[in-house]
């Protein structure tokens, strides 16, 4: 079993979680997801590790047909599909030899990646997050889940309390307490755990 993780760097806000199988076709359809949350999908600057399946369904989520100006001589250019122009994708690509670490290549998949962006750490760290706070994914324990659907709503339960209930050591300054939603401005306060359990659901909320 897989988690699929998607995190914004700067706010913390944990974007999407899904538990399901390694694949394209899980693949894609995360990645389609995550892209529909953005109001505008070229905005972010899009940073994974070497697995392909992203590049390839970030193609196919946003690419295009483009064709260069035919400057008159010579053969003349040819339409090809690619990302389209201000998209900002990078690899962090790590080797490793057992659990030993042997080399990092950063690569810029398509567009421009500012200096220091090149870097995995946040979702990195947010997996060990999840793992360390919920159970069900323990597996020397009788809360190891066994059933894919247990597990889909305990990883939705446990990204909304993430993100309102559990203010983030680096986003608050001296004794404030911020939450991920809070640093993008979704609310004013720390949420209690009463408080999100009895929040009326409302379907425009992502």
């Amino acid at each position: 079993m897989w988690i699929w993780t998607c995190i914004d760097a700067s706010s913390k806000y944990l974007i999407g979680m899904h538990p399901d199988e390694r694949g394209k076709e899980v693949g894609h359809s995360f990645v389609d997801e995550m892209i529909s949350k953005f109001r505008d999908p070229l905005e972010p600057v899009y940073m994974t590790d070497g697995y392909r399946v992203y590049t390839e369904a970030f193609l196919k989520s946003l690419g295009e047909w483009s064709i260069k100006p035919y400057g008159g001589r010579g053969r003349p250019p040819v339409w090809k599909f690619g990302y389209p122009d201000g998209f900002n994708y990078g690899q962090v690509v790590k080797t490793r030899n057992g659990r030993r670490l042997e080399k990092v290549e950063y690569k810029v998949i398509s567009g421009m990646i500012p200096e220091g962006w090149f870097n995995t750490s946040t979702v990195e760290r947010m997996n060990l997050t999840i793992r360390n706070c919920m159970a069900r994914l323990k597996r020397i324990t009788q809360n190891f889940s066994k059933d894919i659907v247990d597990l889909e709503q305990s990883c939705d339960l446990f990204r909304a309390m993430y993100n309102f209930c559990r203010p983030h050591m680096s986003l608050g300054a001296g004794s404030d307490k911020v939450t991920p939603a809070m640093s993008l401005g979704l609310t004013d306060r720390v949420w209690s755990l009463r408080e999100l359990m009895t929040f009326s659901h409302r379907e425009n909320i992502r």
